[in-house]
């Protein structure tokens, strides 16, 4: 179960089960995995595998092949050990179990709270017998790994009795931590180590003297945290991210206070790899998974597994520190010096230019320069093919006035923001779409109509957007290279909400480039898809009758469009990796801002036309959907942020 096929497949399906349903029937189905060697193999093919040499730990005199293991509440009944080891595991905790069965009742089964990404799970829930335990670790095949065991009910020493001689390790419920009597009778009826659980509802006095109690009584190390108590279930305990600080400030005390003596497992709040880095830095030994693992999915050990593989993140890959702005500068002087300001107003530009292609295209107007370059009023032209030929030539105007709104939109960000502190990688996304914008003006040459109003635009608007670019490139920090656009701005795992608003966005991003490389290249060659000529009820040869000058005139159209499309898809992309980080509020801002207009112009215009084709408006569907989706993800990793982070939330 990769996280490939967990998260879009898997999970959904079994979050619609009741937990202890859908936990059941995937224990089963790994269970029988398990009882064949093809089956193991295969699970270890799709699996993590072995972690490496450098991560074995040992604690509590055993050795571990990882520190990562899995909480009980998991592999309850231990039937899918001999699978689950292969997922970069150091060990598995089975149970819990008493002397007897516990029997399965619907007020004891666990519970999901998936607002909170939450488990509450029963010290009553069902379960077997230690004994039952112990007989299935025996028969577990090929079981490399060391086998914990937690101890529950009323008959805790009985319990350690019968599984004694196939538990690795015991843990005992918090609730016996403070019974001096109890444990010492747990620990004459077995010579394997002994943990016990450690409640977050206990204040620091408490927590050390159950520490030293249950040193003086032998124990040898301790879980913490337990859950939170929850009166959701009877004896119910919780486990969620908002247990890392608790469980966090009790390691680093407990560690600093009582080092090798009682050496912890960290547990509780434990949901991405930066948490279990942060819980064996804080001074636990080991850790263990029990919520986390159901919700970022069994891909998390191998994940945390190459998080400690590679403990310093590069630093390339972490968030650059932000440059101090420049000494306050009159305007005319920071025009000039800094550049950014000149980028920032080809935006603005942009952004006016979009809004009179779009005022022009919404009174069924064309330019002075058009309707002279045709020889015919719009009226007259109007009088053809019911109108439908101005509608088509309003449709490709609205859609280029979107295109560049959205691109001065993302132009104006990327200048007062990552540009004005010195990103390279803001320069390089400038010079890619710029140069895809503007050279998508010499497409117009190939179509026997130059439009001078439009030529007149860009040859004065070009040297301003040149000159920002020079002034800006001396107060570039760091690598001034290209290579700046292949360093993410913040790393994000693919299946968290980050990660899958970032998958969608570049679908749309993508589709963006190919859309605006089609129409540039259809318009240079048939310049028309069937589906436009189906709309306007005419053909080519007909439009070159009806006019010899309308067809290089549309062309010139689509050509803008085109060009505006693409340069926008290429600062979508760039942007959103290079940009997106957590706390960066502006660039969602601007994002948002693009797509609502670029896709929301695009798409609208169709059925005002009523050019409403569906084979022709699907690409614009998905891609519109594919961003609506992913700005909607994006906005909480970012906006939950207090400030700029070199990292997204996993969940």
């Amino acid at each position: 179960m990769p996280d490939w096929t967990y998260h879009p497949f898997l999970k959904p399906l079994l979050f619609r089960l009741a937990p202890e349903t859908g936990r059941r029937i995937t224990l089963k189905l790994l269970e029988l995995q398990s009882r064949t060697a093809v089956g193991r193999r295969v699970f270890e093919l799709f699996g993590h595998g072995t972690p490496p040499a450098a991560l074995r730990v040992r604690a509590f005199g055993i050795d571990f092949p990882s520190p990562i293991g899995i909480a009980p509440g998991v592999d309850t009944h231990a039937t899918a050990m001999s699978v689950m080891q292969y997922l970069g595991l150091g060990f598995v905790e089975v149970g819990p179990a008493g002397a007897d069965a516990e029997p399965r009742r619907a007020s004891t089964d666990p519970l999901r709270v998936v607002e909170r990404h939450a488990l509450v799970a029963s010290a009553r829930s069902s379960g077997p017998s230690a004994a039952a335990i112990a007989a299935r670790i025996h028969a577990a095949p090929a079981l490399t790994i060391p086998v914990g065991v937690a101890l529950r009910g009323p008959r805790l020493a009985d319990a350690a009795r019968a599984a004694d001689s196939a538990a690795a390790f015991f843990s005992l419920p918090a609730s016996c931590a403070e019974d001096r009597a109890l444990l010492q009778s747990i620990r004459a009826a077995t010579a394997k180590p002994l943990l016990v659980r450690l409640s977050p509802a206990w204040d620091r006095e408490r927590l050390i003297a159950v520490v030293e109690r249950a040193l003086e009584c032998g124990v040898n190390g301790g879980v913490a945290l337990a859950g939170e108590p929850s009166a959701l279930l009877p004896d119910g305990e919780l486990d969620g991210p908002f247990q890392r600080a608790p469980s966090l400030a009790a390691i680093e005390f407990l560690a600093a206070r009582f080092g090798d003596r009682f050496p912890l497992i960290g547990a509780g709040g434990l949901f991405t790899p930066d948490d279990a880095a942060d819980y064996l830095n804080a001074g636990a030994k080991l850790i263990e998974l029990y919520a986390g693992f159901i919700y970022a999915g069994p891909g998390l050990p191998g994940r945390i597994v190459h998080k400690l593989e590679h403990h310093s993140p590069p630093e390339s890959i972490a968030a650059p520190a932000p440059i101090a702005d420049s000494p306050s500068l009159p305007i005319e002087r920071a025009l000039f010096r800094e550049g950014w300001p000149l980028i920032a107003i080809t935006g603005l530009v942009l952004i006016a230019s979009g809004l009179f292609a779009l005022i022009l295209a919404a009174t069924v107007q064309l330019l002075p320069y058009d309707v002279h370059y045709l020889g015919t009023s719009v009226k007259a032209l109007c009088d053809l093919q019911a109108c439908r030929i101005v509608h088509f030539m309003a449709h490709d105007r609205v859609s280029f006035g979107g295109s560049i709104i959205s691109i001065g939109a993302l132009y104006v960000w990327l200048a007062i923001s990552p540009l004005r502190n010195g990103r390279a990688w803001a320069w390089w996304t400038l010079v890619l779409s710029g140069a895809i914008g503007f050279g998508s003006f010499l497409t117009y040459l190939g179509y026997g109509y130059l439009d001078v109003w439009h030529g007149r635009a860009t040859l004065a608007l070009l040297p301003m957007f040149a000159v920002g670019l020079g002034q800006s490139w001396r107060r570039l920090a760091g690598p001034r290279g290209p290579q700046s656009l292949f360093v993410p701005g913040a790393r994000a795992w693919l299946w968290s909400p980050a990660g899958r608003a970032r998958a969608c966005l570049t679908f749309a991003a993508f589709g963006m480039i190919a859309g605006g490389l089609t129409i540039m290249i259809v318009g240079m060659t048939r310049i028309f898809v069937p589906q436009d000529l189906a709309y306007m009820q005419t053909t080519v040869e007909k439009l070159r009758h009806l006019n010899p000058r309308l067809v290089p005139l549309i062309a010139h159209d689509r050509a803008g469009f085109g060009g505006g499309l693409c340069s926008g898809g290429v600062t979508v992309l760039c942007s959103l990796w290079c940009g997106a980080q957590p706390g960066a509020r502006g660039l969602w801002r601007a994002l948002c801002a693009a797509g609502v207009i670029g896709f929301g112009t695009a798409i609208g215009i169709h059925p005002i036309v009523g050019y409403n084709s569906f084979t022709h408006l699907l690409p614009a569907y998905a891609g519109a959907l594919a961003f609506l989706i992913g700005i909607v993800l994006l906005r909480r990793p970012i906006y939950s942020a207090p400030e700029i982070g070199a990292r997204f939330d996993d969940v």
